[in-house]
């Protein structure tokens, strides 16, 4: 078999001396730690491995020494692979081909696993396990996955995306046949780490690798860092420090090392945290760096079309209402969208209604809805909309739910539970009717039947939003193929995004939707360039959810945002997706306008 004479090849080929500890991942001569005790120093100096091994060749650099492997990294779905043969050059694991049952048997610190490989079977210390978790069959070669493979074995390890290689390191205990001597005194851990290198610009990442170990082989269960940062935006020398504890509480000595910083940009603290905070992330910053970064940029290339095909119907008016009756009310006769949020201003409960008429004397009218998102009463009458809008903007239209509306027949549409003094609610539902009804929007008494309905009166227009609107949604497509700045769009301000305008039915008079509340705004960038999406609020306490490539991102993720405290980094690309698409619905008890700011990424 192909795989058993490349195993005993390499095992011949690649019997390697790996006690040398070069230089660059040495501990500096004055961070030497003090005498541990006499049982401490009296056991054998763990062996130090240091590799770098590449995908795209076989050459490898094992502490320093360069040798070559039979076979390169294997990277599939951003994971790294190990060929197995190597695990005997780089750790010293026994590998062992069985040919009478097609089998790799493998033997690592703390476990012994043996792969079939023609039925893909695996089993670790006698037990199944999943193989495909753990390796790979490319060509007939077996690859391991590296973060399966270090939970046996114990290495550390890092992915150079730049250089395309893994650098890592491997403290290899010493061999005491797996026994310890409980009658001599613990011995102390030993803290140990390195930086991936000598010197930083200002703002550039640091990368830290924990090299503690512990002489009897205890697990380290405790880890203590002073001076350690991310990145330094200052020139000079940064002391850092490390101390370990292991699993019977034995404290290491401190191990120091300096960082030096060098007088070069790189990042700035903002720059740093748009390159390197993680989508979703909500990022608190002073209003006057905010406005340095963020205000009077330019606005991106866009093209807007309004969608006229779905009229938006609003009931807002009065938001908080003190009697019952008709909120709003509209004809519909094709495709709608039906959006309510009101506050029981009222010293008694009641409930909240949404009732549908077929005035047709002669003919069923079939309601189909399409789409939906509700947030029964709550008293969080500030939170509901980002929980209405949530919901609907995850509606996919997947399963629809129909209602036929008998001739001259007067139904609920949708009914709520008890609206109790101080609660709010919030509804947005889209709705296709085959033949003209009437949608009312009723603040009615609790438990009263359809029958009463007559009874009610229209509400005074008292403020906010009310009326019937051309248009509920907005579509955007952005050119950010090749910008060089920061840019931006508006949402909500009424000028660069004008607000949607319709007649309110009940007053006969032109309405204005301050906010375009109700109204779903989707955005198309078309093959967009490396860069971060943020989300900035300018009008007052914002939170709200958009769906970025199918994907939810909540802003704030928790809590609310506030106008120019931070913001939300709602998408990252790197220049490859071909389009990028965010949809987005302003959610009621959120203030307007906010910024989507397009950050340009350099490749760092």
């Amino acid at each position: 078999m192909v795989f058993a004479k490349r195993m005993g090849a390499l095992l011949t080929a690649l019997s390697l001396s790996l006690s040398v500890l070069p230089a660059a991942w040495a501990a500096p001569a004055d961070t030497a730690p003090q005498s541990a005790p006499q049982a401490a120093q009296e056991t054998k100096v763990p062996e130090t491995i240091s590799a770098l091994l590449y995908y795209d060749g076989q050459e490898a650099y094992v502490n320093g020494q360069k040798t070559s492997l039979e076979a390169p990294l294997l990277e599939v779905k951003e994971q790294a692979y190990l060929p197995a043969v190597a695990l005997a050059a780089l750790f010293g694991s026994q590998v062992k081909w069985v040919d009478s049952t097609g089998a790799v048997q493998i033997t690592t610190p703390s476990a012994f696993a043996e792969f079939g490989l023609s039925a893909k079977r695996l089993r670790i210390n006698g037990q199944a396990a999943d193989f495909d978790q753990a390796a790979r069959l490319v060509n007939d070669r077996l690859y391991l996955s590296l973060d399966w493979l270090k939970s046996y074995i114990g290495f550390k390890y890092t992915v150079n995306k730049e250089l395309r290689r893994v650098e890592l390191v491997y403290v290899k205990m010493p061999d005491n046949g797996g026994f310890h001597n409980d009658t001599m005194p613990n011995a102390k851990p030993v803290a140990r780490f390195s930086v991936n290198k000598e010197k930083y610009r200002l703002g550039e990442p640091i990368t830290y690798t924990d090299l503690s170990y512990d002489p009897d082989g205890d697990a380290i269960t405790g880890v203590q860092w002073t001076g350690k940062a991310e990145a330094i935006f200052e020139p000079g020398l940064f002391k850092v420090s490390l101390q370990v504890t292991d699993s019977k509480g034995t404290v290491s000595d401190t191990f120091s090392r300096n960082v030096e910083i060098v007088d070069e940009p790189y990042l700035d603290p903002f720059e740093y945290k748009v390159y390197h905070e993680p989508v979703g992330t909500f990022v608190k910053d002073e209003e006057a760096t905010l406005r340095k970064y963020l205000r009077d940029i330019p606005s991106l290339p866009n093209t807007v079309k309004m969608s006229s095909d779905r009229q938006l119907i609003v009931s807002d008016s009065p938001e908080t209402f003190e009697h019952k009756g008709f909120l709003y009310q509209e004809r519909v006769n094709g495709k709608a969208r039906l959006y309510a949020d009101h506050v029981n201003g009222m010293n008694e409960k009641v409930q909240f209604a949404i009732v549908v008429r077929n005035p047709n004397p002669d003919k069923p009218v079939t309601i189909k809805t399409t789409r939906a998102g509700e947030v029964y009463p709550s008293i969080y009458a500030n939170l509901i909309g980002n929980e209405a809008s949530l919901e609907f903007l995850q509606d996919d239209g997947s399963d629809p739910q129909t209602m036929v509306v008998g001739p001259y027949q007067t139904v609920f549409y949708k009914k709520m539970p008890d609206f109790f003094p101080g609660q709010g609610m919030n509804v947005i539902y889209d709705v296709e009717t085959d033949g003209e009804v009437y949608f009312s929007f009723v603040a009615m008494d609790a438990g009263a039947g359809i029958d009463s309905i007559g009874t009610y009166s229209q509400l005074e227009y008292t403020g906010n939003v009310r009326g019937t609107f051309s248009s509920s949604d907005v579509m955007w497509d952005v050119d950010a193929k090749s910008f060089t700045k920061p840019s931006s769009l508006t949402i909500g301000d009424g000028t660069t995004d004008p607000f949607v305008t319709g007649i309110d039915f009940f007053r006969k008079q032109d309405s204005l939707n301050l906010g375009n509340y109700g109204v779903v705004y989707n955005i198309h960038i078309a093959q967009p360039r490396k860069m971060a999406v943020l989300l900035l609020p300018r009008g007052g306490v914002f939170r709200g959810p958009f769906e970025v490539n199918g994907r939810i991102v909540q802003a704030p993720p928790s809590g609310i945002m506030m106008d120019y405290q931070g913001y939300t980094i709602l998408a990252k690309t790197d220049g490859t997706e071909p389009a990028l698409d965010i949809e987005f619905t302003p959610a009621a008890g959120s203030a307007f306008p906010v910024d989507v700011i397009f950050y340009p990424l350099d490749d760092k």
